[in-house]
C-alpha cells in the first residue's frame, strides 16, 4: 500500500509540473499535443481493456496516462522543467490547504442539498 501512495504523490508532482509547463511558451507542441491525447484516453469510452472488467478495466488507465505524463514531463525542454518543478514546489506547499477549503465546500453543500430535501419532504 506504501508503494501505491509513494506512486500517487510522484504522479500528483508530476501532473502539477506537466499543468504548470503547459502554459510556458517554450513548451514543444508536441507535448501540448500528446498531453492532450493522454487526458482525452483518460476520458474516452474507448480502452484498451474495457472498463466492464472488474479492476482490470480500470488498471490500464491507471497505467497508461500517468505513465504517459511522467514521459512527458522527460520530453520538456531543460528550462521548462526547471521553471515548472519550482513553481510546483510552491503549488504542493499548499496542497493541505487547499484539501481542507475543498472538503469544507464539499461538506457546505451537501449539508445545504441536506437541509433543502429535509425542507422539501417534511415541511
Amino acid at each position: 500500500m506504501r508503494r501505491i501512495l509513494t506512486f500517487l504523490k510522484i504522479f500528483r508532482y508530476d501532473l502539477v509540473v506537466m499543468l504548470i509547463a503547459l502554459r510556458h511558451r517554450d513548451t514543444p507542441r508536441r507535448v501540448k499535443g500528446l498531453l492532450a491525447l493522454a487526458i482525452l484516453y483518460l476520458v474516452s469510452p474507448i480502452d484498451l481493456i474495457p472498463d466492464t472488467i472488474p479492476l482490470v478495466g480500470i488498471l490500464d488507465d491507471a497505467v497508461i496516462v500517468p505513465a504517459a505524463v511522467c514521459g512527458l514531463t522527460h520530453m520538456l525542454p531543460g528550462h521548462v522543467r526547471h521553471y515548472a518543478e519550482d513553481q510546483a514546489d510552491r503549488v504542493m506547499r499548499y496542497v493541505p490547504v487547499m484539501m481542507i477549503v475543498a472538503s469544507l465546500v464539499v461538506l457546505t453543500w451537501l449539508g445545504l442539498i441536506a437541509y433543502g430535501l429535509f425542507k422539501l419532504f417534511f415541511d
